[in-house]
């Protein structure tokens, strides 16, 4: 069967439990000015050393054009912004997708400390879609946070609302984001992780990312990873292979293509997911086919014996039997 969401655009992170990426570790809990816009027309430069970013071909934006949306994102995400310099980084399909990718430098920021990259902004060069935006240029300050993040949740679950895109995604991680530095403890923004659902059964990349400020309560940075398509073919959500028959399925793979005892392994979790690695790593908009899996987490000595403790994964086509992928030491 196929499915009839809304349209796919850019993925990058493949995990979406982990903290904002200027941040260098997450503490916390899981839970359940508007001013008048005086923009300016940014200048189009290129950075000393950095190849410029290539026109786009076979129908999809080029850089002028997304840069042009980059400004106009921008400007709706950061109302009273005056945008001094846009920076398009080089076309980079290959790692990003077609997606253009944009550093931004406003009036007022100090010089040299706060480069291009304070403020990022990627625009999707298939439908011009506001990917992700950043704006970490007050990312990590030393004050507590004014706000708590029962407060920040709905702030995040507003903005979600506003871009209709509160419904296909259910929340898997809420953290506040914190730096330690030579000046001590810093308080970053809150994070808040989604994951988009399709017919009840959670993706394993498609989501949602949004950091809300833990001071002024900010959406400071957004992230839309949405690969699967209209085109792609669903399986059916409903598996064939239980839980436990692909826990045995995983303990007789293990034994058969490792060596590895079946009495040495300590199954963690099983969760059943969209597999949509496919999707994530396609180059063209031709159809694939998503399988839902079981992802089943397990460890042994080895990786109990780690600091911190650490688990491998594998997974298993919860229709075939199939083994996916496995992430497994004694494997590699």
């Amino acid at each position: 069967m196929t499915i009839n969401k809304t349209s796919c655009t850019l993925v990058t992170v493949l995990l979406l439990l982990a903290c904002a990426a200027a941040s260098a570790g997450c503490t916390g809990t899981n839970v359940s000015e508007n001013g008048s816009v005086a923009p300016t027309s940014p200048e189009a430069t290129a950075s000393p050393g950095v190849t410029p970013a290539q026109p786009s071909s076979e129908g999809l934006l080029g850089e002028e054009e997304a840069r042009s949306l980059a400004v106009a994102a921008l400007e709706r995400e950061m109302p009273g912004i005056r945008i001094k310099r846009v920076v398009a980084e080089p076309y980079d399909v290959q790692n990003y997708g077609d997606v253009w990718q944009f550093r931004v430098k406003a009036e007022g920021d100090s010089e040299p400390e706060l480069q291009e990259g304070n403020i990022q902004v990627w625009i999707d060069a298939l439908d011009g879609e506001m990917v992700y935006f950043q704006d970490g240029r007050d990312y990590y300050r030393s004050a507590d946070p004014a706000i708590t993040i029962d407060e920040a949740e709905g702030i995040a679950e507003t903005y979600l609302r506003d871009r209709n895109e509160g419904l296909d995604v259910v929340k898997i991680a809420a953290v506040l984001s914190t730096l330690d530095t030579p000046l001590g403890n810093r308080t970053g923004p809150y994070h808040f992780a989604y994951r988009r659902s399709i017919d009840g059964v959670l993706c394993l990349y498609d989501g949602i990312v949004l950091d809300i400020d833990s001071i002024d309560g900010r959406v400071v940075s957004y992230h839309k990873a949405w690969r699967v398509s209209d085109n792609d073919t669903m399986t059916d959500p409903a598996p064939s292979i239980t839980k436990d028959a692909a826990q045995d399925r995983v303990l007789a793979y293990l034994n058969a293509t490792c060596g590895t005892d079946p009495g040495d392994i300590t199954v963690r979790s099983t969760g059943l997911l969209w597999y949509d690695l496919a999707a994530q790593h396609r180059r063209s908009q031709d159809p694939v086919t998503v399988p839902l899996a079981w992802r089943v987490e397990f460890d042994d000595e080895w990786y109990r014996s780690q600091d911190p403790p650490r688990t491998a994964t594998l997974w298993i086509d919860a229709h075939s039997g199939e083994v996916l992928s496995a992430a497994y030491y004694s494997c590699i």
